[in-house]
């Protein structure tokens, strides 16, 4: 009611299946062929009812909605080779990402320590592997912002939303670090809690709320 312009945009749908969101929005699709339109099962296959009341929400009030995602392909290609061994045509217009802040190379690699260092020796954040993992979130992150980012150049007078997990929103980094070197300045990142777990881990700048 406050800001009649909204965009919605979903790290759940690459931008591929942009077809297939507007088409729901307009009302063209029924629920499940907005889900086979948007291939639901094949890019994210979580259970649709955690979503689809947002998806509904959009529906009803004609908010547009934005695939942010790109295809796992590309993440995973730039996870293997590294971001310069992927040919410029194959990023689908990634731009080259900010240089990510120490503290989430840090954070990256708790990640990587605990899922993906390698058989053999312990790893560390010298090792060329672990700089392809950063890379590829970063690609990760940046695609993401800079949907966000032309939607907002797109509509200066839209309030544009992403919807992401929280680990590319989390301590102003990721995504709003990456929204920031675009030029995107009022950023506000929204994350949720579970209040079973306390509050011991919440500190000042994990999110503005």
């Amino acid at each position: 009611a406050q800001r009649p312009k909204v965009v919605l945009g979903f790290e759940m749908f690459p931008r591929r299946v942009q077809g297939g969101l507007d088409r729901w929005v307009a009302g063209e699709l029924n629920e499940q062929e907005f889900l086979r339109a948007s291939d639901w099962s094949r890019v994210w296959g979580n259970d649709t009812a955690f979503y689809l009341p947002l998806f509904h929400f959009a529906r009803l009030n004609r908010i547009p909605m934005i695939g942010l995602n790109v295809e796992r392909s590309l993440v995973q290609a730039v996870r293997v080779q590294g971001l310069d061994g992927v040919p410029v045509e194959r990023r689908e217009g990634v731009t080259t990402p900010a240089a990510p802040a120490d503290s989430y190379r840090a954070r990256l690699f708790e990640i990587y320590f605990e899922h993906a260092q390698p058989k053999e020796g312990a790893a560390t954040p010298a090792d060329p592997d672990f700089q392809r993992f950063v890379e590829a979130q970063q690609v990760w992150d940046r695609a993401m912002a800079q949907a966000l980012a032309d939607a907002v150049t797109h509509d200066p007078e839209a309030l544009v939303i992403g919807i992401m997990g929280s680990g590319h929103i989390a301590h102003g980094e990721g995504v709003p670090h990456q929204l920031e070197h675009l030029g995107i300045k009022r950023v506000v990142s929204l994350l949720p809690w579970n209040t079973n777990v306390g509050c011991n881990h919440l500190y000042a700048g994990v999110a503005t709320a």
